[in-house]
């Protein structure tokens, strides 16, 4: 599939705390305030917005947010860093509201994968593929890649030694990717219980039979738009590979979830891992011979992301993170926190570290630690501000969320009531037939024309937007 279309689902830590650290309010409690102006907007915790992305409250009290189907990577990073820019308005508002009550409490949003008291949360990767592949055929080639892609585009984090593996009884480490220790199959229709590498329930949200949805969620939380937008790119380059037909390399591993925690743990990257054939090999090979096997499927722009990979990889490599320290969340992490270490005099288990990884994926602007070292030219800001604006209220153009995005701004606009989900819109009056959207690449169609005339036809009072 040349063309392909992808959307991004974050999971947000939340934490409600005084002045002084302690908690404030429950995240029960903390989420209800956040959540208030879109409960006022849309009568759901649970709504579509402008820029047709998903703004919801998951299980759990997470706050999430579901980028607009994409087909362009950088659109993704876009919406995806809009998605942040939303959260972090409605924190502001929930702490002015509680200011105003005179609570002392400030909300936190946290776009990472693991909390203070080691409870994990996800970051999923949609994928759009074709229903006449043979689906089962996907993870014998892509599952190698997944589990060795983290020291490209891995968050980095402080993670316990394992009991039992090499390293026990060392205490904390640097790993690429606190995510990988929350692994647990490396297929399965299980999201939570057993969490898989790659989740294989069939929710396709177009056309069941002409596309499949492939669920990743195996990924980290990313703040750099660099990584971001290489756990699309990279991984759109490999799909395509495997659709191809043509050989591939066999890289197959002998235990994908004990080399999953092991590539984490070693930052050389070139620690053997047993592959099913009775060998070993290594995260770095595997990836080298990933990007030397897609190299003539690039095109265009996407000649820029092989360089970015093969940085990412030569960074590993050698040891000299003058580029990743600059760009990849895991080598920028590591600077931080060695800086951090020498100048305090404190080893990776001093709680100030703990606090400073955190810190790091903290969503407001004026909090977080990324974007401090954004504003100091330490950390990637490749998007134009303008961009990431639009996204906040304009959908991509290519795709169905195109059609989706003018039928909420339209009913918000003329204070209509409406209902939409990925593939279907209506009108919630009586007699309203639903329109249904079942092409992810439509961006036109004459039954969502009738439905915007008919929207527009309507006098009520204007709903303002969220963003």
């Amino acid at each position: 599939m040349k063309r392909r279309v992808g959307g991004l689902e974050t999971e947000f830590g939340l934490v409600c705390v005084r002045a002084d650290g302690s908690r404030a309010l429950e995240p029960e409690e903390a989420a209800r305030e956040l959540f208030r102006p879109v409960v006022a907007m849309g009568r759901s915790s649970n709504v579509f917005l402008r820029n047709a992305a998903r703004l919801y409250l998951d299980v759990g009290s997470h706050p999430e947010y579901a980028t607009a189907e994409c087909d362009d990577w950088w659109d993704l990073v876009a919406q995806d860093r809009a998605g942040e820019r939303i959260f972090a308005e409605l924190t502001a508002q929930a702490d002015a509201r509680l200011a105003e009550a005179g609570h002392d409490a400030r909300i936190h949003l946290l776009k990472n994968n693991v909390d203070s008291a080691g409870n994990a949360f996800g970051s999923h990767e949609n994928f759009l593929v074709d229903r006449r592949g043979e689906f089962t055929r996907l993870p014998r080639y892509l599952l190698p890649f997944l589990v060795t892609r983290q020291i490209v585009t891995g968050a980095g984090g402080v993670a316990p030694a394992v009991p039992g593996e090499a390293g026990a009884g060392a205490g904390a480490q640097f790993v690429f990717s606190r995510r990988s220790d929350h692994m647990w199959e490396a297929v399965s229709s299980a999201t939570t219980r057993t969490r898989p590498i790659i989740n294989t329930r069939d929710e396709p949200h177009g056309d069941a039979n002409l596309y499949r949805r492939l669920h990743v969620i195996v990924g980290d939380s990313t703040m750099s738009e660099v990584s971001t937008h290489l756990r699309f790119a990279t991984t759109d380059l490999v799909l395509r590979a495997i659709e191809s037909g043509r050989a591939l390399p066999e890289l197959g591993l002998a235990d994908d979830i004990a080399a999953i925690r092991a590539v984490a743990r070693d930052l050389t990257g070139a620690a053997p891992l047993p592959t099913a054939g009775g060998g070993t090999t290594t995260a770095l090979e595997v990836q080298q011979r990933w990007l030397d096997h897609v190299v003539d499927l690039a095109e265009g722009e996407e000649t820029e992301v092989l360089e970015s990979w093969q940085k990412a990889l030569d960074a590993v490599r050698t040891g000299d993170r003058t580029w990743a320290g600059q760009n990849l969340d895991w080598a920028i992490k590591e600077r931080l926190f060695t800086q951090v270490r020498e100048r305090r005099g404190i080893d990776l288990e001093d709680p100030a570290i703990e606090r400073l990884d955190l810190a790091y994926h903290d969503i407001d602007p004026a909090r977080g630690v990324f974007f401090a070292l954004q504003r100091r030219g330490l950390a990637p800001a490749i998007l134009p501000e303008e961009r990431i604006e639009r996204a906040r209220t304009v959908a991509p153009t290519t795709t169905r969320a195109h059609l989706r995005g003018q039928v909420v701004t339209a009913a918000q606009e003329h204070g209509v009531d409406h209902v939409v989900d990925w593939t279907t819109l209506r009108l919630t009056r009586r007699g309203a037939m639903p329109v249904q959207v079942m092409d992810p690449f439509a961006t036109e169609l004459p039954a969502v024309d009738a439905l915007l005339a008919e929207i527009r036809e309507q006098d009520a009072p204007a709903e303002p937007p969220l963003a």
